[in-house]
Formats: structure tokens, C-alpha cells, sequence
């Protein structure tokens, strides 16, 4: 293997682990990245380090402030409406292009699943975040799979990992519980989805999220966003 394509790959091993950082709050918002400790913690040179750090800045995680360093971006109520706009726009493109094309086994599989999650949340079996995420995973990544457009994939599982940040925010500073109304408004898409109903889904999955940007910004703000 050429020492090219090792660096590749190192470099997106350290964008992973640092991107997981920041949408963890393992690195808070505001953090001060420090290259060379960083290099000394993951056992690497400080090249693959700056190119994910750039790739990190060029996605909107990290900030460079010219004479002091690279810094985690801060949240902003302004920003995470800016991001649910572009995944109204987006999403619902995604979910219109893909009900006709996802198989009936896969919508079987999702309807399963749901109906498990939902048992979850019924017995408290699971935490809430963890099963709004798995909820996401599915029906949205599912969406995703079959949509037929590779950037517009890309696109939405960029927005989406960011508002994961601010979710993860909420989870580390409020006791919230959405479970039951999420289950719901992902269920409402899933139904179009079976009944083939291309514009059906597109609008349930527009009030899902205008209904979740709404529930996420009231939760930002009394978490202290």
C-alpha cells in the first residue's frame, strides 16, 4: 500500500474520531484544538491531522480564528434553523424520489422495526435519544438508500450528523422525552410509503420535520443554547 493512500485513510480515521468528539461534546463547543497534543494522543504526524481538522472546518464543525487557532464551532439557535430548513427542502425531495423505488421487503423490515421500537418505549426499555436515533437511522437512512441521487444522500446525512450535535446537547442537559410523538410522525411516513404514495410521503415527512425543528429548538433554548 503507497504511504499516499495510508494517509487517506489515516485522515479519515482522525476526521471520524474527532467528528464524533464534537457531536459528543467530548470536544465542547468553543474548545481550542490543540494539533500537536492531538497528534500525541492518536500517534500521528500533524499532516493527517490538519487535513481532517480542514475537512472538519469546511463542514462547519471547526472555526479558524486567524492568530489564536482552530476552535470547535459554537451552536446557534440561528444555525440549527438553518440547518432543518435545508432538510425540509432536501428530505422531502429524498422521500419523493425514493417511495417508488424502495423494495417491499425493506418497508416490511421498517414496519417491523418500528412496531419494536415501539414496544421499547412502551416497556422503557431503551433511552429516549437512543431510540429517536435508531428511529432516524431507519426510516431517514432508508430514504436515503433508495432516493437514486448520491450527492443528495450525502448532503442530508451531513445536516442530519450536525443536529445530532445539538440533540446530544439537549440529552446532556434536559430530561426529554420525545419518543412517542417521533414514533408517530415516523410511522405517518412510513404508511405513505406503503401506499406507494410519492407525494403523500413528501408531506408527512415535511410536518415531521417542521414539527421536530420546533420541539428541538424549545429544547436547545431551555438547555442553555
Amino acid at each position: 500500500m503507497s504511504s499516499k493512500v495510508i494517509r487517506i485513510n489515516l485522515t479519515e480515521e482522525i476526521y471520524r474520531i474527532v467528528k464524533e468528539d464534537i457531536i459528543s461534546h467530548k470536544l465542547p463547543s468553543g474548545e481550542k484544538i490543540n494539533i500537536d497534543q492531538l497528534a500525541r494522543s492518536l500517534e500521528v504526524s500533524n499532516i493527517p491531522i490538519r487535513e481532517a481538522l480542514s475537512r472538519l472546518q469546511s463542514e462547519g464543525y471547526l472555526k479558524m480564528v486567524p492568530f489564536k487557532g482552530m476552535f470547535v464551532n459554537l451552536m446557534s439557535l440561528q444555525e440549527l434553523n438553518e440547518l432543518f430548513e435545508i432538510r425540509l427542502h432536501l428530505e422531502s425531495l429524498a422521500v419523493e424520489k425514493a417511495a417508488l423505488k424502495i423494495p417491499d421487503e425493506e418497508l416490511s423490515n421498517l414496519s417491523k422495526n418500528l412496531i419494536s421500537l415501539h414496544s421499547d418505549h412502551s416497556s422503557s426499555a431503551s433511552d429516549g435519544l437512543e431510540t429517536i436515533v435508531e428511529m432516524n437511522a431507519s426510516i431517514h437512512g432508508t430514504i436515503l438508500q433508495y432516493c437514486d441521487n448520491i450527492s443528495l444522500k450525502n448532503l442530508v446525512k451531513g445536516y442530519i450528523e450536525q443536529i445530532q450535535r445539538y440533540l446530544t446537547f439537549i440529552k446532556l442537559n434536559l430530561d426529554v422525552d420525545n419518543r412517542e410523538v417521533e414514533w408517530s410522525e415516523h410511522n405517518a411516513i412510513l404508511q405513505q410509503l406503503i401506499q406507494r404514495d410519492a407525494k403523500g410521503a413528501s408531506a408527512a415527512m415535511s410536518i415531521h420535520i417542521s414539527n421536530s425543528q420546533k420541539r428541538t429548538n424549545i429544547h436547545f433554548m431551555n438547555a442553555g443554547g
